[in-house]
């Protein structure tokens, strides 16, 4: 992630509004400049005022952020970002579902999740950034053991094995459903009950966390099939809390995993074993707030720590962990900024933007 004039770093926030579903008190779209030495935060106030932004995504050229807005009629929505870090809408669609709440920019294509009725939406991007006209739309069928939870579909993210594949993770259906050149062709299997809801992408192998059977699912992908092998699951917290604690975000940094988990909130740390294999749980650190949705690795550079900064929705704070370069295990820094219901946080390239631009 790039740097301000001051060596700070740009992080955007999205949070809940009270014109979203589920409402909340955000106002939109956060700016935060974080000092990669400290761990401290600052606030640049709002950068867009959008109707509930619960996640966000960056695509580098033109630089652009998408922000879904959560809500029983969809949308998605682009901004330009310029090096003063000023969002400027470019415009919007809709989503083809209910409650969006994952994006995806890949190249040229932007996929959106609806959980509520479960379509992936695939756009493809003008070389403005800007989405083209028209979007395919895959829906899906299906259930599962956990009744009030997995009566139907519920996309609930994508990610990007490949070049070709897109994986949407169906927490209704214990599926990644398989996209390979925008179009639906099959699905991977999870164990009953698993409630996939983010997957993390380190080479070959997945890692998806189980937001019903709080497990972090271990599979290994083969690109030319367009499948996956499930190889075992670890318990998010290192010890069984299925019913009690639901795993959100999941990230790799280097050769380790962090889980978000929301009931136990903490951050669990995960040591990549067997050439990414096997994951063996490590640690267990507080999150710095309660209910820790979404967090971002912000990655040192030279010779700055690398960090994790965690979106506490409940808490209506930012919280920035410290990761200790040996162990991987992340320690409070002490630093908090308040945002309502912060639920996404997203690193933009200020330094690479403010090149781009010649300024």
């Amino acid at each position: 992630m790039g740097e301000a004039v001051d060596g700070r770093r740009l992080l955007l926030v999205g949070t809940y509004t009270p014109d979203s579903d589920p409402p909340g008190e955000g106002a939109g779209i956060y700016r935060v400049w974080f000092d990669p030495m400290t761990g401290e935060m600052a606030d640049g106030g709002v950068a867009a005022r959008t109707p509930g932004p619960s996640f966000l995504a960056f695509h580098e050229d033109p630089a652009t952020v998408y922000a879904v807005n959560e809500r029983a009629e969809g949308t998605v929505a682009a901004f330009r970002v310029d090096g003063q870090a000023r969002l400027t809408e470019l415009g919007s669609a809709p989503t083809g579902g209910g409650s969006p709440c994952h994006v995806l920019a890949v190249d040229f294509r932007l996929t959106v999740a609806n959980y509520a009725n479960g379509v992936a939406t695939v756009y493809g991007l003008e070389k403005d950034g800007t989405l083209t006209a028209g979007a395919a739309e895959f829906a899906n069928t299906g259930s599962g053991p956990v009744t009030d939870r997995q009566e139907g579909p519920h996309a609930h993210s994508a990610a990007a094995p490949d070049e070709r594949h897109v994986l949407v993770a169906d927490l209704g259906t214990d599926e990644l459903r398989v996209i390979r050149d925008g179009e639906q062709v099959g699905a991977v299997s999870l164990p009953p009950g698993t409630g996939p809801r983010h997957t993390a992408v380190a080479g070959e192998y997945l890692y998806v966390a189980g937001e019903l059977d709080s497990r972090v699912h271990v599979l290994r992908w083969d690109p030319g099939t367009g499948t996956a092998e499930h190889l075992g699951s670890v318990h998010a917290t290192g010890e069984e809390a299925a019913g009690d604690n639901f795993p959100a975000e999941i990230l790799t940094n280097g050769d380790h995993v962090y889980v978000s988990n929301r009931g136990a909130d903490t951050i669990s740390t995960f040591a990549v074993r067997d050439g990414g294999a096997r994951l063996e749980h490590v640690a267990n650190a507080p999150a710095g707030g309660p209910w820790p949705r979404n967090f971002t690795v912000v990655r040192g550079h030279r010779e700055e720590p690398d960090h994790l900064v965690v979106a506490a929705q409940n808490g209506d704070s930012l919280a920035s962990l410290l990761l200790d370069p040996d162990t991987g295990v992340p320690a409070d820094t002490g630093h908090r900024l308040g945002v309502p219901v912060p639920v996404c946080v997203l690193p933009v390239p200020i330094t690479r933007i403010r090149r781009a631009e010649g300024s």
